[in-house]
């Protein structure tokens, strides 16, 4: 099953997660309450980065302390996690991490389309860079699998288990492989072809700008036009690429081909 295509899907991590409907009624946190208390007497044992993800409030509910220890993460943040927000994302290589939430995406449509009694029996293998305490990037293996379902047989919470990879070598991209823990079968799925998003000739010229590291204002006296102009194409270009911000942006046209990478002999944009 090697090189497996899925169907894409434009939609969020988050929102793959509501579809799910979880509720409140079909959840027993006295369980999870167990289960925490199982991964902390084993974080002591295991040197494995634990995290757990909580389907129904969307947010991280747990991380070792083995994070701080492997990687240097402060230690409040990670035991306090839950509250962080994305404190464990922001550390993944920005080249990587709109591929793995890709990834995650497609793997999650078919984790959820299994039947209930099935979906504890995979496990999602994800190899990618995050940055550590010294500023490094360093490859690591993140393996995913359901932990709890619901009452109805929805998954609830997923459990998180990363290590330095053994395999250091400067190579660019997330790997995945699907394990299926009950017979050992393995496959790899693979994304579709990213389309490169449709920008108007002035969105792409102040896509190269933003590139070199101008600001609003310098582009506007750049090109002869309003800064507010400036400001409405960069709100275009930013929704036409599905990203956030001038960074995302940079790696969006990078992967799909409307920008090059620059290095010291590339002559500016004209």
């Amino acid at each position: 099953m090697e090189g497996t295509s899925m169907k894409p899907d434009n939609i969020t991590r988050e929102e793959l997660w509501a579809r799910q409907n979880l509720s409140a009624t079909g959840i027993d946190y006295a369980v999870w309450e167990r289960d925490k208390a199982m991964l902390l007497q084993m974080a002591k044992i295991n040197r494995t980065c634990t995290f757990v993800v909580d389907v129904y409030k969307c947010r991280y509910a747990f991380a070792s302390s083995n994070f701080s220890d492997l990687l240097g993460y402060d230690s409040h943040k990670i035991a306090t996690l839950e509250k962080q927000g994305d404190y464990l994302e922001s550390r993944i290589h920005p080249d990587d991490r709109q591929q793995l939430e890709a990834f995650q995406i497609r793997l999650g449509e078919f984790i959820y389309s299994l039947p209930a009694a099935e979906r504890n029996n995979y496990c999602n293998i994800y190899s990618f860079r995050v940055r550590n305490i010294r500023q490094q990037y360093v490859r690591v293996i993140s393996k995913h699998q359901v932990m709890e379902q619901d009452a109805t047989g929805k998954a609830w919470l997923i459990l998180g288990n990363m290590d330095i990879s053994p395999n250091q070598e400067e190579t660019d991209g997330v790997d995945c492989t699907v394990l299926n823990l009950r017979n050992g079968e393995m496959f790899s799925p693979s994304l579709p072809p990213r389309r490169q998003p449709i920008l108007t000739p002035r969105e792409t010229e102040i896509l190269h700008l933003i590139q070199e590291g101008l600001l609003s204002k310098e582009i506007a006296h750049k090109l002869c036009i309003s800064i507010h102009t400036v400001n409405i194409h960069r709100q275009n270009l930013l929704h036409k690429l599905g990203v956030q911000n001038s960074i995302e942006a940079i790696n969006a046209g990078l992967e799909s081909g409307l920008l090059n990478r620059l290095t010291a002999s590339t002559p500016p944009h004209r």
